[in-house]
């Protein structure tokens, strides 16, 4: 049986630390990995890493690393020191997406630990089609983030953050332990948001995703803790 509290990652989408640290508390039951974005993580200073760690919960450190290859491996390596289990950098040259994945087993190898899994940003799930021909791309989200897909796996790096619209076409192109992880999941009975391309918690995991992130319909429901047990539940009965 599929345990869902391993394949869910709620996301912090607050800017507070003692919001951050309320909504941990509550769902500390129920929820075993949490997402750290950017917004999060500098208006917090990184607190909330820290309390995550204290708690034994799993971080998902989410800041897209994207600059010149020798920055970002040595952001990887500060990450790797911080204890997270995933992070995200995007899917950009090779050089600097091989590095960063040297960089996670070196510092992982001399601190002894658990190395992190990597995955890189593929389409971010705001962006549609014609925002992509906006910025001058020729290409659709799907055919964009299977070829960005295809590249990080021949980087060395694990995975990748993709929609869950996509995930069955880039496991199929990069086989099923190519780690994904799907955000812009919502439940039936969610409100879509910004977010242009959703997908439900069981559709993505019988499409094949990994992780799923989900962040407003947990975190702004009257009840977290029993929204995420429900989603939980959606997901194991996949």
């Amino acid at each position: 049986m599929i345990s869902g509290k391993e394949k869910l990652i709620v996301a912090i989408d607050t800017n507070e630390f003692d919001k951050a640290k309320e909504l941990i508390d509550k769902l500390e039951d129920s929820v075993d990995i949490f997402k750290v974005g950017l917004e999060q993580y500098v208006a917090t200073r990184g607190k909330t890493v820290d309390y995550l760690n204290k708690k034994g919960k799993k971080v998902f450190l989410d800041l897209k690393f994207h600059d010149i290859p020798n920055t970002m491996q040595s952001a990887v390596r500060a990450a790797v020191r911080d204890k997270v289990w995933l992070m995200t950098i995007h899917v950009s040259d090779m050089e600097g997406m091989r590095q960063c994945a040297l960089a996670a087993k070196e510092e992982a190898e001399k601190l002894n630990i658990e190395k992190p899994i990597i995955v890189g940003v593929t389409v971010l799930t705001s962006l549609s089609n014609q925002d992509l021909q906006d910025i001058g791309c020729n290409m659709n989200t799907e055919e964009l983030a299977i070829k960005r897909a295809k590249l990080a796996k021949e980087a060395g790096i694990d995975g990748i953050v993709c929609s869950a619209q996509e995930v069955d076409k880039i496991v199929e192109a990069c086989g099923k332990d190519f780690v994904t992880v799907c955000p812009g999941i919502r439940p039936v009975s969610s409100e879509v948001g910004d977010q242009k391309r959703v997908v439900t918690p069981a559709d993505a995991i019988n499409r094949g995703a990994h992780y799923l992130v989900v962040g407003r319909p947990i975190t702004k429901a009257e009840n977290p803790k029993e929204s995420a047990e429900k989603i939980v539940n959606e997901i194991e009965n996949a």
